[in-house]
């Protein structure tokens, strides 16, 4: 089996793969950090492959958890990709936050060289990456779900959601509603904190309101002390999502105005140095705004965005 891609939430996907007792070769763009993984994996069938092709070539499954659609397109169709390796039979298991069309175009590579894909995007944090505890969203023909399931249990619970394109398309469905959540905790937290209420002290009633989904309590420490711990997910990927999510609302004839909104906010965060930030970064931006002078246009410095970083570019899919 093959395992493609070992950011924040893949390095602990794959682990637990291999924990559950299956035969790995892993692969990341960065090397040492397949090494790392297969290190911490001593005494586990797990080792380190120099390319996709090499990590894929005698696979029956491949899993790949890769940050955008390019990223895809590189690791599938690239020089050392997937897919001139890709032996008939294989299940390519895509889990990457991709739109369903860029789904739809992989699966017809897949397909035309033997194999067949399943689309299976997450919905979780990292801690719940760690603990094998993600929401799977499964695309694809029924048996080939079946042919991974006890895979895919390894890192979470399965939720079969119908034919191939569906698991893209209901990550989008999930993200649209958890960047809403970011933008509100994100405008209700400044705004308590403009009318003298202590930051800690109002996250603590979210948890323990109405509103305290499980977003609200893993991006707790991330808004209460921002820039205190690593990105969960960073702002300029969650950009991203939102260009996917609004092209799908505009293929399907589906308004979406908060998601316009949000969208906008994260645009102007990213652009003031805040992409490589997490997502609650949305806060902090908000926070400078309100302290900009009048008239400026500009917010105050007030994060710790380090280097000027460029604004983000969507990707739009594009040619296999």
């Amino acid at each position: 089996m093959a395992f493609l891609g070992l950011g924040r939430m893949g390095r602990p996907m794959a682990a637990n793969v291999a924990r559950a007792g299956f035969p790995l070769a892993v692969y990341n763009r960065t090397i040492v950090v397949a090494q790392e993984l297969v290190q911490d994996l001593s005494g586990l069938s797990a080792r380190v492959a120099s390319s996709p092709a090499e990590a894929a070539r005698e696979a029956d499954v491949v899993i790949s958890m890769l940050a955008d659609g390019r990223a895809v397109r590189d690791v599938y169709g690239g020089p050392d990709g997937v897919l001139g390796v890709l032996r008939p039979g294989t299940v390519v298991v895509e889990m990457s936050t991709i739109g369903p069309d860029e789904v739809l175009a992989l699966a017809a590579r897949v397909q035309a060289a033997g194999g067949a894909l399943v689309d299976a995007p997450v919905s979780g944090s990292v801690s719940l990456s760690e603990e094998g505890s993600l929401t799977i969203m499964a695309g694809g023909r029924s048996e080939d779900i079946a042919r991974v399931h006890r895979i895919l249990s390894a890192m979470g619970a399965v939720i079969t959601v119908g034919p191939s394109g569906s698991g893209a398309t209901m990550k989008l469905v999930v993200n649209a509603v958890v960047y809403g959540l970011n933008q509100a905790i994100s405008e209700a937290l400044v705004l308590a904190e403009e009318a003298g209420l202590d930051r800690v002290a109002t996250y603590g009633v979210f948890t323990r309101s109405a509103v305290a989904a499980p977003f609200v309590h893993y991006r707790r420490e991330a808004f209460e002390q921002p820039g205190s711990v690593p990105p969960y997910f960073r702002l300029d990927l969650a950009a991203k999502d939102l260009h996917l999510i609004l092209d799908l609302a505009r293929k399907v004839g589906a308004r979406m105005p908060q998601s316009e909104k949000n969208l906008a906010v994260m645009e102007d965060a990213v652009e003031t140095g805040h992409g490589r930030d997490d997502v609650s970064a949305v806060a902090q931006h908000l926070r400078a705004k309100n302290r900009a002078p009048p008239g400026s246009g500009r917010p105050a410095v007030d994060h710790q965005a380090g280097d000027a970083r460029e604004r983000v570019i969507p990707d739009q899919g594009g040619e296999w």
